[in-house]
Parts: structure tokens; sequence; C-alpha cells
């Protein structure tokens, strides 16, 4: 038999079942997910994902064609990119693939260009020894694009004359987030209102303008960029970056009630790069070798010591550009929120 309760406890009860109800109702049209987090750390491929997974979500075939040319964009880009790594790095290319690049240094490092004939340049410099040569040095001594070879090796399907970005292309597709962007999501029984702002140092001034009344912060950080530096300061390494940041915004009397929600972000890449570079070049004192969960405790550790402030703190592993593991994480996110309401309703 269930235990019996007291006149004032019934009485208490309905009450709380009384501002649950008006929160659930509430929160539906108000709960309010604030993304932050440096550049490259991909949050706006979080906010694309929102658009696929909510209720009827997805994009759109005029949608997917608007990514179209920013897909061209990004491989012209990034073999550019590229060309300029072999000059500094003093690679001379073969003389079957001096033409191309020749060719390619006229184009301007957009899609507005883009051919079939372009589209084989980049095909041929992408195949030559050289050029792979110089891809292996990423990161360490050039900058570029995570999602580079991905373009390049799909370029094929991007000459066809009826080509039609996929979600994966959209997904990849990198185009530097500036100002403030909003959209609400619809799920079946709740809406998320997120806020997804630009996370190069000359965007973070604008930030403060979001942190009134957000339901939590979701602050990205990518587990790749261990050995890269900062676009805007080579002089910066990107993990030792988003430490700071992250300690300025965790502890922030903005977020002291605030639930902060930790995205340790491509989780695929990190399985691939911690073979071949240890994460000692960031963190001296680590000594857990190639293995991924021994980086991955190292590094989530290094950000859990930070947490200062008495606030609901969470820690999920994303791949962003998976929406499988983007709708399992969410939905988690949800959970977490909710969870966080009733138990300020009861205290």
């Amino acid at each position: 038999m269930g235990a019996c309760l007291s006149s004032e406890d019934r009485k208490r009860s309905r009450q709380i079942d009384k501002i649950l109800n008006q929160d659930k109702k509430k929160n539906q049209e108000e709960l309010k997910l604030l993304l932050l987090g440096p550049g490259e750390s991909g949050k706006s491929t979080v906010f694309k994902q929102m658009k696929i997974i909510q209720e009827n979500g997805g994009y759109s075939e005029e949608e997917l064609l608007s990514y179209k040319y920013i897909v061209f964009g990004n491989c012209v880009a990034q073999m550019k990119a590229l060309l300029n790594a072999t000059a500094k790095l003093n690679v001379e290319l073969s003389a079957t693939a001096r033409p191309a690049a020749e060719r390619l240094s006229k184009v301007p490092s957009t899609g507005e260009f883009w051919s079939g004939e372009l589209g084989a340049d980049i095909k041929q410099l992408w195949a030559d020894g050289d050029v792979q040569l110089v891809y292996a040095q990423r990161d360490k001594h050039f900058q570029l694009n995570d999602s580079a070879a991905y373009f390049f090796d799909n370029l094929d399907r991007f000459c066809q004359a009826e080509y039609v970005p996929t979600l994966d292309d959209v997904l990849r597709a990198r185009v530097r987030s500036t100002g403030i962007e909003e959209a609400e999501f619809k799920f079946k029984e709740y809406a998320i209102h997120m806020i997804d702002v630009g996370g190069q140092r000359s965007e973070r001034r604008k930030w403060i303008h979001c942190f009134d009344a957000v339901s939590a912060v979701v602050f990205c950080v990518s587990l790749s960029e261990y050995d890269q530096t900062l676009r805007e300061d080579d002089t910066q390494n990107r993990m030792q970056e988003s430490l700071m940041l992250f300690d300025e915004m965790c502890n922030s009397h903005w977020f002291r009630n605030t639930p902060f929600i930790l995205f340790l972000n491509k989780t695929d890449l990190l399985r691939e790069k911690i073979q071949r570079v240890d994460l000692n070049v960031c963190f001296p004192n680590y000594t857990g070798g190639p293995s991924f969960e021994n980086a991955v405790n190292f590094i989530k550790a290094r950000f859990v010591e930070k947490v200062q402030l008495p606030h609901p703190f969470f820690v999920h592993l994303t791949c962003a550009i998976s929406t499988d593991n983007m709708s399992y994480v969410i939905e988690k996110v949800r959970e977490t929120v909710l969870h966080n309401i009733i138990k300020e309703v009861i205290l």
C-alpha cells in the first residue's frame, strides 16, 4: 500500500503539479538554448542538425540548392590553401600538376566560376603525390577545413550538371559564422529556441546580448583541435583557448543557476588524429598514448576541473555531422533542462 499523505502534503503536491503544467506549456514556447564556443568547434553544424531532426524537419530542394555554390567555393578555397602551403613548405609540384595549379590560381576563391573543367583540375591536384604530402602536414604547418578531404573525394558528383547538394554536403559546408543567428525548432511535445553566435574573438563581444533568460548553455569544443592554432592568432593553441573561454563562460555570474552542457565534439576526427599526433603536444603531462578513450577522458577532466559554480553541469561526446548522434544528444539535453525546472519547483 502507498504511504498516506497529509492534507498539507496533498496541497503541496497539487501546487507542484499546477506549476509543472504551467511550466511545461511555458517551456514549449520559451525553451531557449544558447550555443557558445570558439570558432570551428561545430556550433553551426549543431544548428543545421536541429533543422534536420526537428519534427517534419529537413531541407527543401530549394534550400539544398542554396548550398551549391558554397560547396563549390569550399572546393576552390581549400585547394588554394593546399597550394599556398605547398609553396610555403617549398614543395615543388610535378610537371603534370603545374598547369592545373596555374589555372586554379587565376580563379577567385568562391564558387561563382565553377565548371567541370575547374573540378577536373582540382581532382587532378588532389591525386598528386606532392599535394598529398603537403596535406599530411595540415594543422601543424597550415590551416585547412576539417571537411576538405570529403569535398575533394566527391568532386565527380559535384561536377555533374544536375548536382543537388545532399544533407551530408550541407552539414560539411563551411561558412564562417558572423553575428547572431536564431531559429525555433519544433518537436512533438516541445519547441527549442536556439541561438548560434560567431566564435571568433572579434565576434565574442556580441555574446552578452544573448545571455538573458536562457534555459541552458551548450558549449562546443572540438576534440581534434589540440595541435592547431587560432586562425586569428597563430601563437595561441586552440584547445588552450577553448579552456580559457570555457572557464570564463561556465563561471560567469550570468549563468550561476543555468544548466551548462559541454559538447566534446568531433569524436570522429579525434579517433583518427590521436593515432598520428600525440595529445602531449598540447598537454605535456598526458601519458595515455594513441588511445581514444584515454585522450577523451584526459580532455574531459581538464574542462571539468574548471567548473566552480554550483549550477547543473553535464558532458556529452558528440559528432555533429552524425544525425543519429545529435538526435540522441538533443533529447538528453531536453531531459536535462526539464529535470532542472522540476528541481527548482520542488525546492
